[in-house]
């Protein structure tokens, strides 16, 4: 028998595995740019034929708009993805069609990877016209054969070499979108990161070096210096007594869990589950606290005028405690920014209740009203369930606390 052909043998067994591993790769790439070019093909179809998406009466100027904006998020739930994640994904089949074809033809095939696509067409789209050319053909080879680090810092490059405009002039531009990001992890920890000049970067790097290298050299310290960077960089956001800029955050404790007879975890506005000694410590640094009757099982808030359409703002507050985001499938807008809306209208009847109220973001709110996009609660579905354009129904994404 031919050894090289023998399952029994250990390099035909791991031969076969990586060519299986290679195969796998290569289909999962073809399959993501078949899925972006259909997500880009609905998002075309959508702003050529917005009378799918949006009722007859509602095809005004915004009607293109308001019509892919459904479309999204249609495919936003039919995928189980952020409807930010789905206009990227078509960004990127559309940018690489029109402006890099033959990157676009390796993805196609399953030779450049989706990690490498994606940054082609991030970067082409800042180049003049004139330069997609040349940058297509400079890297359709690498885009086939280099991680995405490398691919990265080749395009970069390469992009550098070919803007017509200077980077004074691109750096001012840039800095016109710094901002900051958080997001939470486990455990009841999280990141939160900023988007600056990179001057200014190095120089609050330096700083907090600075103040934690000067804590580490004292005699009694025992954090390391990644421990004391991270508590440096706390202290210089939230500052230091009177310097504290006053926040206000809800924090809900179960009250067994507070006299130590239940196991039950206290939530915290903006963060989710945090352990009851961070709760206990938290609830001593406050003045008063403002008390919410909520239903036992379910954790709705209970009382509440039916009657009146115009809440009070502390209704509202109360009300979103318990949701902590747009209750539309996939939305993260947290619930304190939204509209606290009516799933039944006020004008058809709907009256103010935990049951017929939901924490709505401007978006989906405005959605739910000129697209064919529909919301209602139906019976056996403990929440509303929202209905596609298209037919698809999903129910709202329930309080995950």
């Amino acid at each position: 028998m031919d050894t090289a052909l023998d399952p029994r043998d250990a390099e035909t067994r791991v031969s076969f595995g990586l060519a299986e591993a290679e195969v796998a790769q290569r289909g999962q790439w073809r399959s993501s740019a078949l899925t972006f070019a259909a997500i880009h093909g609905v998002m075309r179809e959508a702003a050529a034929h917005p009378e799918v998406f949006i009722d007859e009466q509602m095809l005004r100027g915004d009607a293109v708009e308001l019509s892919v904006r459904a479309a999204v998020a249609d495919l936003a739930v039919r995928l189980n993805l952020a409807e930010s994640t789905v206009r990227a994904h078509g960004h990127i089949a559309e940018t690489l069609q029109r402006c890099m074809p033959r990157v676009w033809a390796g993805f196609v095939e399953g030779d450049v990877s989706t990690q490498n696509a994606r940054e082609a067409a991030s970067i082409v789209v800042e180049l003049p016209d004139s330069a997609w050319l040349e940058f297509d053909a400079q890297l359709a080879g690498p885009a086939s054969t280099l991680a995405p680090s490398r691919f990265t810092a080749k395009a970069r490059a390469l992009r550098e070499k070919l803007h017509p405009t200077p980077l004074a002039e691109r750096h001012e531009l840039a800095s016109a979108q710094r901002r900051v990001a958080v997001e939470q992890d486990r455990d009841g920890m999280g990141w939160i990161s900023a988007y600056l000049p990179s001057e200014t970067i190095a120089m609050a790097s330096a700083r907090v070096d600075a103040a934690a290298f000067e804590h580490f050299r004292a005699a009694d310290e025992t954090r390391t210096m990644s421990q004391l960077r991270a508590d440096v960089f706390a202290d210089l956001l939230l500052g230091d007594g009177e310097d504290r800029p006053r926040v206000t955050l809800a924090l809900t404790i179960p009250v067994l869990a507070l006299l130590g007879h239940s196991g039950e975890l206290a939530v915290l506005e903006g963060a989710g589950p945090i352990d009851l000694d961070t709760a206990r410590r938290l609830v001593g640094d406050v003045p008063s606290f403002t008390r919410v009757l909520t239903d036992p099982v379910s954790g709705r808030v209970l009382q509440m005028d039916p009657h009146q359409y115009r809440l009070s703002a502390a209704v509202k507050r109360w009300f979103t405690v318990g949701h902590a985001t747009c209750d539309f499938p996939g939305c993260g807008r947290r619930a304190v920014n939204c509209d606290l809306d009516h799933t039944v209208a006020w004008a058809d009847g709907g009256l103010s209740t935990p049951a017929n109220l939901a924490p709505r973001c401007r978006k989906h709110h405005t959605m739910k009203h000129q697209t064919k996009w529909t919301v209602e609660n139906l019976r056996g579905h403990p929440e509303p369930v929202w209905t596609s354009p298209t037919g698809y129904r999903r129910e709202a994404d329930p309080p995950p606390f």
